[in-house]
């Protein structure tokens, strides 16, 4: 089993890093565009690319994948979930679902939400919706504040591609924060272990 995991971090930062001089030279710079090459390839051969939360924007924008963030760029009159439990809704069918319930719960913190950009219906789909919120906005929140709900109404949570002989895995959402991490820890596991 091959898997590497990006935690949440800005796009720019996984692949510029920290400047050199802003602190000790072995921890700065970032993966850069050689760095992206050497993931894809990693990918293409069978490994498993793991983002978490804003982590997956690079994953987005580097590797091309047919999915946007929809709460990019949204105002924050608009749209703003500083720090929530929200409700989501499962695919069981999915490996990384395994042994979870069909309705459960992920903690959302300025995070992403995914909106799949190729037809849901074509055969040669290389993705996996395996968690989505509801489509009801009123049955979103379950903890906290969120305003402009019905931006994510629907929006999927947690999606898998399939690159080459390998995946890449968008977690929405922080799946190891605190103690919300018993509705969400199984997610992650599921996925490091397929």
């Amino acid at each position: 089993m091959r898997t590497i995991i990006f935690p949440d971090q800005p796009a720019n930062q996984i692949l510029n890093g920290y400047p050199k001089g802003s602190m000790p030279d072995e921890y700065t710079g970032g993966v850069g565009k050689e760095g992206v090459e050497n993931l894809r390839k990693f990918v293409e051969a069978g490994g498993t690319l793991v983002f978490l939360n804003r982590a997956s924007n690079f994953a987005i924008r580097e590797f091309n994948l047919p999915v946007k963030d929809v709460t990019a760029g949204l105002p924050r009159k608009d749209f703003y979930i500083p720090g929530s439990i929200l409700r989501t809704e499962l695919d069981l069918t999915h490996p990384i679902a395994k042994d979870m319930p069909q309705r459960s719960i992920a903690w959302f913190e300025n995070s992403p939400a995914f909106e799949i950009q190729t037809n849901p219906l074509a055969l040669t789909n290389n993705f996996k919706i395996i968690a989505r919120y509801p489509t009801d906005p009123k049955q979103i929140l379950l903890s906290g504040w969120a305003l402009g709900a019905e931006k994510i109404a629907g929006k999927a949570a947690l999606v898998e591609f399939t690159i080459g002989k390998g995946k890449i895995v968008l977690f929405g959402f922080r799946p190891q924060y605190r103690g919300q991490s018993l509705a969400t820890f199984p997610l992650l596991f599921n996925a490091l272990s397929q």
